[in-house]
């Protein structure tokens, strides 16, 4: 292996590292061991072979699928008109950020859901990253060592970022699904004393358990869409939707991390903000 070589790989995980570092110093509550960090961003990194499975399977049922569609110009195959879009849309969210979004999901569930280290508010956040950079980390590696130093510019501003960003939105909701059961559990007691009336409507964590995993889908295929699609429009979606990212998803982070606070006391808060009584019986 040669020094550009060797130099080139040192460039692609720097980025991940570097946000890892960031996310870490932003968990104030209570650091989570580096053994289970470092397991998570392992299995991110594993989690890209799986996916390149995946995705060359469904590539093929989707390729098939648009078969009728595709004509030759010249020594190129290509599928002209509205249906070029509607490819690279189905190609996009169900190809490729269906699959990746999805086993990163899977990797955080199987580690994570019963960790006795998930105990506050942004651990949901660091987990879901830290597996996030960990796939991010691996693909750069591969992407840059094949392209160079241009391709390793471009992917440290928006490809890892990207993958961090889709982890925050995951790891946001992975959060609140875990404070709403913590909520459910405490209210499932209070009604077992008769503190709160046994037949008042239960917390349900239905909806963040769908949206930890749709919404950085989401994210992930409107971002690729963006970069595969040959538009002038397109670019400039994507150039917005990248500024977008930045914004909202490090102001999520700093916002997560300053209110950051044990679950037992969240769940609390929850359930004293759903039976506002309990507080004045307190009193």
């Amino acid at each position: 292996m040669d020094l550009n070589t060797i130099l080139l790989i040192c460039a692609a995980l720097l980025p991940a590292l570097g946000l890892c570092i960031y996310i870490f110093i932003k968990d104030r509550v209570e650091k989570e061991p580096i053994g289970l960090l470092l397991l998570l961003f392992g299995l991110g990194a594993v989690s890209c072979f799986p996916a390149v499975i995946v995705e060359v399977i469904f590539g093929g049922i989707i390729d098939a699928i648009f078969a009728p569609f595709i004509v030759e110009v010249g020594d190129t195959v290509v599928i002209e008109g509205p249906m070029y879009y509607v490819y690279n849309l189905v190609s996009m969210f169900f190809g490729v950020a269906l699959v990746e979004e999805g086993l990163k999901f899977l990797f955080l569930l199987l580690i994570t859901r019963k960790n006795k280290h998930f105990n506050s508010l942004f651990d949901g956040i660091i987990y879901a990253v830290f597996v996030s950079l960990g796939f991010a980390a691996l693909e750069n590696v591969l992407y840059v060592v094949q392209n160079g130093w241009g391709n390793a510019v471009a992917r440290a501003i928006l490809s890892v970022p990207g993958h961090m960003f889709f982890a925050v939105m995951m790891g946001y909701y992975y959060s609140l699904w875990h404070m709403k059961d913590k909520a459910r559990i405490l209210e499932k007691n209070l009604k077992s004393t008769g503190a709160i009336d046994p037949n008042a409507p239960e917390f349900s964590s239905k909806k963040e358990r769908l949206l930890c995993l749709v919404v950085p889908i989401c994210f992930h295929g409107f971002y690729n869409f963006c970069c595969s699609v040959d538009s002038g429009i397109a670019t400039l979606l994507l150039l917005g939707f990248v500024v977008f990212m930045y914004i909202y998803c490090f102001g999520k982070v700093r916002k997560m991390s300053k209110y950051d606070t044990d679950d037992t006391r969240y769940a609390g808060a929850m359930v004293l903000l759903k039976y506002p009584h309990l507080r004045n019986n307190q009193n």
